[in-house]
């Protein structure tokens, strides 16, 4: 069984505990469509996270919110976040520029497309962002310190927002894990949507970087408003009225073409 259909699987069990609280072990299997093992298997991935609690035939979550480590979030939706990546890459002009890069899935692979680009400067508080910067060694890399937050392998707190305001933006790429014409551009973590916020208010140019499984949702903490960023960047399989929408608010959204039988309408940032 592949990992991505694991997550899948993880993911949805995070979503009903988000809903009920604590789900019965012995229903899982044919909630799922898969066998007892392979529950019992993806449990212990879930407990090992720090994601459930398992006790007398019962798992509850051990966090209030449906987030997913990032390590689990890579494996989702990775043809759509490959070109997602290629495309914001192909929007930043190869020049010298300064570039805010945030954490998160989708944006790690807008690293890897600008990795090649010698005379780019990219600070970013993320951790795996980084490290896909540094693989081809042109781009200098500023990484802004602060706390580390495991789920998402990103840096925040006092010391990532004091850093990241003494900095001026060509353009500044952030992830969002909901999208809403009336809502805006949210995260599970107020933590991390703090430090996003300051990235876009210090950049030039405003770019968020989404999957269309994202588009429609709303999470706890604000990153921003609808238009106070200037491009999105999403997948095909958004639906026709929420792109329409996003343009009718002045968001300029760009989508990739990814084929129906290349999609794995998955939740991770």
């Amino acid at each position: 069984m592949s990992d991505k259909k694991r997550d899948e699987r993880i993911a949805i069990m995070l979503a009903l505990l988000s809903q009920r609280g604590e789900l019965q072990v012995r229903f899982l299997p044919k909630s799922l469509g898969v066998s007892g093992a392979t529950v019992r298997r993806d449990l212990a991935v879930m407990e090992e996270a720090g994601l459930v609690r398992r006790t007398y035939g019962k798992i509850t979550a051990t966090r209030r919110c449906a987030e997913l480590p990032v390590s689990l979030r890579h494996s989702q939706n990775t043809e759509a976040k490959r070109r997602i990546g290629a495309l914001v890459s192909s929007l930043i002009p190869s020049r010298p520029l300064v570039v805010a890069l945030s954490g998160g899935s989708t944006v790690r692979f807008v690293a890897k497309s600008l990795a090649a680009r010698p005379g780019l400067t990219v600070v970013t508080n993320g951790l795996d962002t980084a490290a896909s910067l540094m693989v081809r060694q042109l781009v200098q890399v500023v990484v802004t310190g602060g706390t580390a937050r495991s789920l998402s392998n990103d840096l925040v707190g006092k010391e990532t927002e004091k850093r990241l305001r003494s900095y001026h933006f060509d353009y500044a790429v952030v992830g969002a894990d909901g999208v809403s014409p009336e809502a805006g551009f949210t995260r599970h973590s107020k933590r991390g949507a703090d430090i996003d916020r300051i990235m876009l208010e210090q950049a030039d140019r405003k770019m968020i970087v989404a999957d269309s499984s994202k588009l429609g949702r709303v999470r706890q903490a604000k990153i921003a408003d609808i238009g106070a960023v200037h491009t999105l960047v999403t997948d095909s399989q958004a639906s026709a009225a929420m792109i329409a929408a996003l343009r009718k608010v002045g968001v300029m959204t760009t989508t990739v073409v990814v084929p129906v039988s290349g999609s794995d309408r998955g939740r991770g940032r």
